[in-house]
């Protein structure tokens, strides 16, 4: 449930009764905070379907009422006003059929909320040899310490493998897994598109499907659906998460 102080912010939000630090922390506490999006973006429908008129009816008439001198009193008159209306709203959206739309749209999944739900890293798969021994040996302890999910040690030592030999496809495919792991997005993407350029190799699917949260979490949209498209319409593992992320995001 929403707290009373919430409420406020995004009717002051929504009222442009905010001061300049009180956006930017609002803004802040939106990309960080999918609930309160999710909060913000269903009073945003909800002041569109109040200008129905059978909503704007029950509007005038709550708005007729005589509303409390004490201004401590006007707020709290404020918060039974705007629910009574919003139960009304969401009454006429049941009625409809619209609120399973409100639910499912876009709007209430941002980028963050389909990455937590649809990212999940790569477990290890030991596909290659090398002809040097010295470079096994540490792309093993590189993948061990990439198991224990301390992927700064990792990428250290993906970076001596990849430094001697950059053709490396394992080590370029867990450093790109590391770097979204620790929302590195932009470097991530440079290892997932140098798997994808060696084409014959285990972890194509798996960068196609990387890459495209690669996109997501870097703002460039309109790739992320290029990518997630390109994955859907193929037969790929993930065909069927692509068209879901897309359902989300188109």
């Amino acid at each position: 449930m929403m707290s009373e102080m919430n409420f406020d912010r995004i009717e002051d939000f929504l009222d442009g009764g905010l001061s300049d630090d009180q956006l930017k922390e609002f803004e802040k506490d939106l990309l960080d905070d999918p609930d309160l999006q999710m909060e913000l973006d269903l009073h945003q429908e909800i002041d569109e379907a109040i200008m129905e008129n059978d909503v704007m009816d029950l509007r005038n008439k709550l708005e007729a009422i005589e509303i409390p001198p004490k201004e401590e009193e006007k707020r709290k008159f404020k918060y039974l006003t705007k629910w009574n209306i919003v139960a009304a709203s969401l009454a006429l959206f049941v009625g409809l059929g619209s609120l399973l739309f409100l639910v499912n749209n876009k709007s209430t999944y941002p980028k963050e909320k389909v990455y937590s739900n649809y990212y999940k890293p790569y477990n290890v798969v030991m596909n290659t040899r090398s002809p040097d021994a010295n470079i096994d040996n540490m792309l093993v302890t590189a993948l061990k310490s990439y198991e224990a999910r301390d992927y700064h040690t990792a990428l250290k030592l993906f970076r001596q493998i990849l430094d001697k030999d950059s053709t490396n496809i394992t080590s370029n495919f867990y450093s790109g897994i590391s770097n979204l792991e620790i929302s590195e997005y932009h470097k991530a993407n440079k290892n997932f598109t140098r798997v994808l350029r060696h084409k014959n190799n285990l972890f194509i699917e798996q960068s196609e499907w990387y890459l495209g949260f690669c996109y997501l979490m870097t703002n460039e949209r309109d790739k992320a659906i290029k990518q997630f498209n390109s994955i859907a319409k193929g037969n790929s593992f993930y065909r069927t998460k692509a068209k879901e992320i897309l359902s989300r995001l188109e």
